[in-house]
């Protein structure tokens, strides 16, 4: 038998076998009866990855094979489920939003009597009732601190109830000593470290140990949506992608908040499968603000590095003097002044922070409901930010999903401008994400929908007022069909599209623009 034929024997009953295992493509099989035989043992070593330590990212995943964007990279079930750090009032037996029900026994809020009992409550029912709380609920998504320990507490309570669980928590990085000398620490002896000693009386942990839980919470844990609430997760494997701004992988969950990791890009062997720690749309500097404070490192990422962030002038300002760019002098560096290209004028960052500050709670605080403030917003600051700023592609980004989607501006009500506004902005923003947040990102497919919608709506706008041909209508309905396509191909992977949120956005559409 030759080397080859050696290497390609059946994993099973070593026959010579040219099947393989079509996920990590790393066993053979010769029967589809070897492969059900043996999925039992391989399931638990089926991975296209590794996971390796880095000197800067410590354990981090790294492809094992070539990886095709689409494919799924990693599929797990969450260890463990809660509040988030800061949460309004939730259930905690079932995470919804809370109602008036209090659980008869610790007082924390729940549903009703049924999630008294489930999985996520009964066990921390009992250390919770000694802290003899009362809980206000009347401001509806207030913030409640009182659930700040409540993660905190089911992690800890798996070391009696579920070693196994607990000790891969415990090998997550946790960054005490950088939570001691900063900003959140005082949150955490607060909210969670005197809540459970003082309140409490919980005497099963160190408050070192405590503080390493929060460490391992901030670090590791994902946002999810649980039965309408925002909530956190923590995973094996997914906990372990490094952070790129620029990442190779999205992630979705299913309904039983099972994280499927899904690649955007093609990643080759021996490349690190990356996650982005933060948002794609955030400039530089609110992006390092954000990694340091939660995340505990200052990116030094391609993207970071470059003040024009991959030539997407996604944090450039336009200078009052004469109208050129405004950039970072030293990107990596917070303190480092803001210059002009052409002239003398400069700004310091404290200078830029306030400005991004004043941006950021303007758009915020903007009425939504109607385009008139986001228009009125992009024409204010026409002459400070350059047109792919972060703040103008964020206001750019809204009006393109409003256009047409809301009922105060109906597509059979948009002007040609609007119209054509809409189409243009759909078309920057995807060459946008062509380098910010590249392939078959949730950015993408959304950009790709409304550009669809947008070119229907202009073809039927353009040729009601005799501005195209009837032939010309068709190649405008031509690219709407290849776009719709591309865009179905990648939405298909959220599970809310998959599961026939599509096709019902899809009859609106029809309905609304009559075809």
């Amino acid at each position: 038998m030759s080397e080859k034929d050696s290497k390609n024997c059946c994993d099973v009953c070593r026959k010579p076998a040219k099947q393989f295992c079509s996920s990590c493509k790393a066993v053979f099989y010769c029967s589809r009866e070897c492969q059900k035989r043996g999925w039992k043992e391989h399931k638990t070593k089926c991975k296209c990855f590794s996971i390796q330590i880095h000197p800067g990212f410590g354990r981090h995943l790294v492809a094992t094979r070539d990886i095709k964007a689409g494919e799924v990279v990693l599929k797990e079930g969450p260890l463990l489920v809660g509040p988030k750090q800061k949460s309004p009032g939730i259930c905690l037996g079932c995470h919804r939003p809370a109602k008036d029900y209090r659980c008869s026994n610790c007082h924390f809020p729940l549903c009703g009597p049924s999630c008294q009992r489930t999985k996520y409550h009964k066990d921390e029912c009992e250390i919770l009732s000694r802290a003899n709380v009362s809980i206000s609920l009347e401001e509806g998504t207030k913030l409640v601190p009182a659930l700040s320990s409540i993660m905190a507490l089911r992690v800890l309570m798996t070391r009696k109830k579920e070693p196994r669980t607990w000790e891969i928590i415990n090998t997550m990085q946790d960054h005490v000593s950088d939570i001691k000398g900063g900003e959140l620490y005082q949150y955490f002896e607060t909210n969670v470290v005197d809540f459970l000693k003082k309140k409490a009386h919980y005497d099963e942990a160190e408050e070192n140990t405590i503080l390493k839980v929060c460490g391992i919470l901030t670090t590791n844990a994902f946002e999810v949506k649980h039965n309408g609430s925002k909530v956190r997760g923590l995973y094996s494997s997914a906990s372990k992608m490094a952070h790129s701004c620029t990442a190779n992988t999205k992630h979705v969950f299913e309904e039983d908040l099972t994280i499927v990791v899904i690649a955007t890009v093609p990643i080759t062997k021996g490349t690190s499968i990356t996650t982005n720690y933060s948002q794609v749309l955030w400039n530089t500097m609110a992006r390092r603000q954000h990694l340091k404070m939660l995340k505990f490192f200052l990116c030094t990422c391609p993207r970071c590095s470059d003040a024009t962030e991959l030539g997407t002038q996604f944090s450039t300002l336009l200078c009052d003097e004469c109208g050129s760019t405004i950039l970072s002098r030293e990107p990596l560096n917070l303190d480092a002044p803001w210059v002009c290209s052409k002239c003398s004028h400069s700004l310091t960052p404290k200078q830029v922070r306030w400005g991004d500050a004043v941006l950021y709670r303007e758009l915020r605080e903007m009425d939504k409901i109607s385009p008139k403030s986001l228009e009125n917003f992009l024409e204010k600051y026409k002459k400070a930010l350059h047109s792919q700023n972060r703040f103008f592609v964020e206001a750019k980004y809204a009006l393109i999903k409003l256009y047409g989607n809301s009922p105060n501006c109906r597509y059979r009500d948009m002007s040609r401008t609007q119209l054509e506004n809409k189409v243009n902005w759909c078309r920057g923003l995807l060459d946008l994400s062509a380098v910010l947040d590249p392939g078959m990102s949730l950015l993408r497919g959304s950009l790709l929908f409304e550009l669809q919608a947008g070119i229907v709506a202009l073809a039927k706008h353009l040729l009601s007022n005799d501005i195209i041909t009837t032939d010309g209508a068709k190649d405008y309905m031509k690219e709407a069909g290849e776009v719709l396509q591309e865009a179905t191909t990648i939405l298909n992977h959220e599970p809310d599209m998959r599961d026939g949120g599509l096709n019902d956005r899809l009859s609106k559409l029809a309905e609304e623009l009559e075809i």
